[in-house]
């Protein structure tokens, strides 16, 4: 029996955006280190058929559940309340069910999103939200966030201190099948990101609408806004050169983070940002925003800049220079490696060592 166990029911494949690219790359980073213990996963068939690899790596625990977040959390309770005090219950998908039980307790907290955006979020989402971190926060044996910025948000909003956390990073994996960036093909922007209302996919097309000569390549699953999205996209002058591609496997976006001029992020709100990480090891250039962990991310491998679109449509002029497209590469390729997956699993195993010796 392992004496650790992730609990993975709130992952519902391809609908709850970053989380799950963390979560995924976590657990491959575990199951690559000959360091990690045994570790048990709670999860849902569908998450089972999506990653088969965990199968090979961890012991499964397959639980079926009703559609919906209440049933979710009735299966949490009654699976976990006799755990007793010599396991560790890690609960990756930023809360920690209601009922108590004896095990040692890790969370993993993404963000704090709905204080700072509340007009996002339904008066209902957003109480259950604050009694449900709350009562995380005072049951966690320890918090891991993504980021420093989430560690600052939770000592922030809800007084939790900051050096209390423990800043697991996202694991990234460099082997990449590199390709040559293709001379004469059609230059285009790249957005990787759900159409949730705070990724600001307006602004971009609004913004494409100065640049007339580039494409905008949107890929990601259809969110709350991606009505919005549409109908802006149908109306704005530039739709001919807008494609939404909707979900891509990992080969596809990884040929557009190498064939694309520059991955744009003009998010509103972020934990962390995955995506740009991900575009600077494959030798993309980022232009982003300046709001929530994205200046933390970015680092000095890439652009931040001011919700402003004429400093985004001239900072996109400047990267189609050829020789100031490849400092910001090279810039970037600095910045990614700070980030892999050893460093990552060594992190998160070390918080579960740390709690099995006490």
């Amino acid at each position: 029996m392992s004496q650790i166990i992730v609990n993975m029911l709130w992952l519902r494949p391809g609908q709850v955006g970053g989380s799950e690219t963390y979560a995924v790359q976590l657990l491959e980073a575990i199951s690559e280190n000959p360091k990690a213990p045994p570790i048990e996963l709670v999860l849902t068939p569908a998450t089972r058929r999506t990653h088969q690899f965990l199968d090979k790596a961890f012991e499964i625990n397959e639980q079926q559940h009703l559609p919906g977040r209440a049933s979710r959390i009735f299966k949490e309770n009654k699976l976990f309340r006799q755990v007793d005090r010599e396991r560790i219950v890690h609960h990756l998908g930023g809360t920690i069910p209601k009922r108590e039980n004896s095990a040692q307790k890790v969370v993993t907290v993404y963000d704090v999103q709905y204080r700072e955006y509340p007009q996002y979020f339904s008066a209902a989402k957003r109480r259950y939200l604050d009694i449900a971190i709350q009562r995380t926060l005072q049951q966690a044996e320890t918090v891991c966030v993504i980021s420093e910025f989430c560690a600052d948000s939770l000592e922030n909003h809800y007084g939790y201190p900051k050096e209390k956390c423990k800043v697991i990073p996202p694991a990234f994996n460099p082997s990449v099948a590199h390709q040559t960036r293709k001379p004469d093909a059609k230059p285009f922007l790249l957005y990787p990101a759900v159409t949730w209302p705070h990724k600001s996919h307006k602004f971009l097309i609004k913004l494409l609408e100065q640049v007339p000569d580039l494409q905008l390549i949107l890929t990601g699953g259809k969110g709350p806004a991606h009505k919005q999205v549409t109908r802006a996209i149908q109306r704005s002058p530039a739709s001919d050169r807008i494609t939404h591609l909707g979900q891509v496997d990992k080969q596809r976006l990884d040929s557009l983070y190498q064939q694309a001029l520059c991955t744009v992020f003009p998010s509103q709100y972020e934990g962390f940002g995955q995506p740009i990480i991900e575009a600077m090891m494959r030798g993309c250039p980022v232009i982003s925003s300046q709001c929530g962990a994205l200046p933390e991310t970015v680092g000095a491998g890439g652009i931040t800049l001011p919700m402003n679109i004429d400093q985004w449509s001239e900072t996109i002029r400047q990267i189609e220079e050829p020789d100031q497209r490849q400092l910001w590469v090279a810039a970037g390729h600095r910045r990614a490696a700070d980030f892999s997956y050893k460093q990552t699993a060594e992190a998160q195993i070390a918080v579960y060592k740390e709690l099995l010796s006490k």
